[in-house]
């Protein structure tokens, strides 16, 4: 069996039994079916797998404290992902656009063993997820960056009450993506809390760094200070190795000469919105 996703303009080629049934009932799945889209990329699900002796790279809770994450690389240089007792992913840079994946009984780290897949190939495409809360105006997005509790849903929902013309596009993980000299952001199926799965894409107008602060202030930063604001959004596992980080170094250095990078301080209201707003899209 075999589904073709379109996901960052890229198409993902899903094979398996059990679990590609188990993968299409996660929510936001099917709203990326394409059954035209071209093999760009391929997960192997319910592969017969184990995880072997690995050097620890990184490890990790996910699903809300369900699974212990742990990230590693075997001496042949093959990395490996398992998500607590539950399965194991192994990705083979010799073979670098096809992940397999081992029978998982849960859905929820099924989700996010396919958001891994996308994650390790998608960043030697120029593509990659990036942690952020994305809405759209008049055709131009805003991605909205910050650590969990910085306020990033709070912000879009406040461009969404205040500004006209503006839509959600991802509360969560959207997809962003270089392709011919142009960065755009993709709607994903991995968007948190928030079930706002749409396959659109848009120009990226800026990306904007938020930090709470007693008063509002908006400005535009370069070089090492936009990078520094946008590589902590980006995977965090790609930077616990160092052929995958210098892969994620390019590619945020690649963004960032395309796209402005603003840092605002800035209290949840409405001027907030109007500020950042009237900065970044004009």
């Amino acid at each position: 069996m075999e589904t073709a996703l379109s996901i960052g303009g890229f198409g993902l080629h899903l094979c398996g039994g059990g679990n590609l049934a188990m993968a299409m009932e996660i929510p936001g799945m099917r709203e990326f079916e394409q059954p035209s889209a071209l093999p760009d990329m391929e997960v192997r699900l319910d592969s017969e797998l184990s995880r072997p002796s690995c050097r620890l790279l990184h490890q990790f809770d996910i699903a809300d404290g369900q699974a212990l994450c742990r990230f590693g690389i075997n001496p042949e240089g093959v990395y490996y992902y398992s998500f607590g007792n539950e399965g194991v992913l192994r990705y083979d840079e010799r073979n670098p656009e096809r992940v397999d994946i081992s029978t998982m009984r849960s859905p929820s780290l099924l989700r996010f063993a396919l958001w891994t897949a996308y994650a390790m190939m998608g960043i030697r495409k120029g593509s990659a997820p990036v942690h952020s809360s994305v809405v759209v105006c008049n055709g131009q997005a805003v991605m909205c960056l910050g650590e969990s509790g910085t306020g990033k849903s709070t912000h879009t929902r406040l461009w969404l009450e205040n500004i006209h013309g503006t839509h959600l596009l991802n509360d969560d993980s959207p997809i962003v993506s270089l392709r011919n000299g142009e960065v755009k952001v993709y709607g994903s199926p991995w968007s948190g809390k928030t079930h706002c799965y749409l396959p659109e894409s848009h120009p990226i107008a800026g990306f904007l760094r938020l930090e709470q602060k007693p008063e509002n202030s908006i400005r535009r930063i370069e070089k090492i200070e936009a990078f520094t604001a946008l590589q902590p959004s980006c995977p965090p596992a790609l930077a616990k190795e160092e052929r995958c980080m210098d892969l994620l170094v390019q590619f945020v250095s690649d963004i960032i000469q395309r796209v402005p990078v603003y840092r605002m301080g800035c209290l949840p209201d409405a001027a907030a919105a109007q500020m950042s707003h009237n900065t970044i899209i004009g």
